[in-house]
């Protein structure tokens, strides 16, 4: 078996790492503008506008892809539930057991080829 259950997991796993690079950036970026950030002015509005959404767009596809790798794994193990092969008795079927035939209520036998064909035609035949 993989490392990653599924490609979605795999996406979160590398997504996480991205995340890591961007937060260290903005620790640096913090901390170089430290003051101006401090003051609680425009750099720092300026600051929450740009890295804030691409953290916040960031956030909203992980947990996409967390809905997503959770939906993938539930079909994944009811696939495995349904793939265990159940032993057939001796006189039963795939189709389960014979079932007896059932009988026409209100409807006529179909006639025989061989009469239908002869009916109707006369004595002249």
């Amino acid at each position: 078996m993989n490392s990653f259950p599924n490609k979605y997991r795999a996406a979160i796993d590398l997504l996480q790492k991205g995340r890591d690079v961007l937060v260290d950036g903005l620790t640096e970026e913090v901390l170089d503008r430290g003051e101006d950030i401090a003051e609680g002015g425009f750099l720092f509005h300026e600051f929450l506008e740009t890295q804030g959404t691409r953290l916040h767009f960031l956030s909203l596809i992980v947990s996409q892809l967390e809905q997503s790798a959770e939906i993938a794994e539930e079909a994944e193990r009811m696939a495995s539930v349904h793939a265990v092969p159940v032993p057939l008795i001796e006189s039963e079927t795939i189709d389960g057991p014979p079932m007896p035939a059932k009988r026409r209520r209100g409807r006529a036998k179909p006639k025989k080829l061989t009469e239908a064909s002869t009916e109707g035609r006369g004595d002249d035949a």
